[in-house]
Parts: structure tokens; sequence; C-alpha cells
């Protein structure tokens, strides 16, 4: 092999890698934020990809004859990095899903801010445990767990081979509703709060029908439900990152 063949490899096989990490780090929890520069996350990619390259080199396939051919190598490997960083994504969108259910329980639903991770409006109480999962990711290294389940990938998708689809998209709708489940878990007591709290002002607007029950029971219904959160925030940060590392550990059997 002379010089010109062993470089023309080179860039193939980090072409390919790249093209499977580029795509997954793009929407990996605290890699992919809308806040983080665009640089620095093509910087962290290409980085990352140089990195793994030597020892997943051998798993690769060879250089194609057909530019056809090479296309669609890389579409297969954007797609299987997509899929990876969707599945990251969606768990981590769980405990969004729980701070807009808690902000609907304790009154705060109407208290919108922007969120700088899908850039649109959201419940204050989402945001604040969405950031705080991302920032417990890294504080925990579950995010070094992540980037080997992206690595371990190539032994459940191996390169060049088209994924069975069939089975991609029932792990994606399993990731989905586990999502929601996650959510609703980490929300149950709030909900048990929201049902008797309701319970217990209309049965208050009753005994007492020209007092503004509600009206005046907002400020409580607030404070009681911050109050709530302080004491329930550690368990539901627990049961979130388990429920994380559990889901993420499925790509580590390949690593």
């Amino acid at each position: 092999m002379n010089l010109e063949q062993l470089v023309s490899v080179n860039l193939f096989q980090f072409f390919m890698v790249f093209a499977r990490l580029g795509s997954a780090i793009m929407l990996l929890p605290g890699f992919g934020e809308a806040y983080v520069p665009p640089r620095i996350r093509l910087i962290f990619a290409l980085t990352v990809s140089f990195a793994l390259m030597p020892m997943i080199a051998s798993s690769l396939p060879a250089i194609p004859a057909a530019i056809g051919e090479f296309t669609v190598l890389l579409l297969v490997e954007i797609g299987i990095g997509l899929f990876f960083g969707m599945i990251a994504r969606l768990i981590l969108l769980g405990a969004q899903s729980a701070g807009s259910v808690i902000a609907l329980q304790i009154g705060m639903a109407s208290a919108l801010v922007a969120d700088p991770t899908t850039q649109q409006q959201a419940a204050i109480t989402g945001n604040f445990l969405l950031a705080l999962t991302v920032v417990l990711i890294f504080a925990t290294g579950l995010d070094h767990m992540t980037l080997k389940g992206l690595a371990g990938t190539y032994a459940i998708f191996p390169a060049g081979e088209v994924p069975p689809m069939g089975d991609v998209a029932n792990h994606a709708a399993r990731i989905v509703s586990d999502s929601f489940a996650v959510a609703i878990a980490m929300t149950a007591p709030f909900l048990v709060y929201g049902i008797v709290f309701a319970v217990a002002l209309g049965l208050l607007a009753r005994l007492m029908p020209t007092l503004q029950v509600f009206f005046i029971a907002m400020p409580m219904q607030l404070l009681a439900g911050l109050a709530l959160m302080a004491v329930a925030l550690t368990s539901m940060m627990l049961y979130f990152l388990s429920s994380y590392e559990e889901r993420m550990s499925v790509f580590l059997g390949g690593g």
C-alpha cells in the first residue's frame, strides 16, 4: 500500500466514524444543547472521532468503488448516530415533561420562560429540572457512560450494514413510553397533592359559596407545592439518573 492509498483509507475511516459520532453528539444531553456554540460541538465531535477511529477501524467496511455506495454508507452511519442521540434526548425530555406536570399541579403552568435547549417557551419548573438533570449527568459521570454507549453501537449496529428498522422503531417507541412513565413516576407525589387539594377546595366552595375559595387558596397551593418540590427533589433526581443509566447501559453490552 502506497502513501496515497494509506491516506485515502484513513480519511475514509475517519469520515465513517465522524458521520455516526458527529450526528449523535449533535443530540446528546449537554453536548448538543442549543446554547453550546456550534464550533465547540464540531471540535469535540472531531476529537472524539479521531480518538475512537483506531479502536474501531478493523470493524469498518472497505472503501467502496462507486461514489453512490459511499453516500449510502454515510447516510446509514448518520442515521444510526441520529437514532442514538434521539434515544438519549427522549430520555432527557422526560425530566422536562415532569416539570410541566409539576407546574400544572402547583399552579405555575402559566409561568413560562424561554427554554435554551428547545428555543421555545416552557414551564419554569420544566426548564429547572431539565437544566438540573444535565448538570447531574455530568457530575455523576453518566456523560462518560453515554460516550461509551455510543462506541458500543458499533457492536450492535455494525458499520456499513443497514440496521433492522423494525427493531429500531420498536426500541424508539419503547423509549418514548418509558420517558413518559418516568415523568409520571417522578411527579406521583404532586399528582396526589393536586387531586387532594382540588377536592378540598371543592368541598370548601360548597360549604361557603360566597367565598372566593380558589382565589384565596392560590398562594397556599403555590407555597405547599414548592415545599413539596423541595422535599421530593432529591428522590426525583436519583430516580431519573437511575432510569437514564439503565436505558443507556443497553448499548454498553457491545462496548
